[in-house]
């Protein structure tokens, strides 16, 4: 794949994020808060993703999955306790 078309998609990823952070400083409620956190990691994942494809590392691909396991968890752990007040 071209690597013009690769760092193109990293600069365009790089962009997206800026509309996460600002919901997460500006969200109006803790829900939106939580959804534009949740967005930003994924939006890292697919980002670590394509460095390792254009790095030919599978270093980044564990930090991905590391990553995308932790945001998922926490995102289960903050909606339950937006819900219930306790986490466990």
């Amino acid at each position: 794949m071209s690597s013009i078309l690769l760092n193109f998609a990293l600069t365009f990823m790089a962009f997206a994020l800026v509309p996460c952070i600002y919901r997460i400083i500006r969200g109006p409620t803790i829900p939106d808060r939580v959804v534009a956190l949740d967005a930003m990691a994924m939006v890292i994942v697919v980002m670590l993703g394509v460095f390792s494809y254009v790095r030919d590392s599978v270093y980044f691909m564990d930090a991905a999955l590391v990553l995308a396991i932790i945001a998922f968890v926490g995102t289960i752990a903050i909606a339950k306790y937006i819900d219930k007040g306790v986490v466990f």
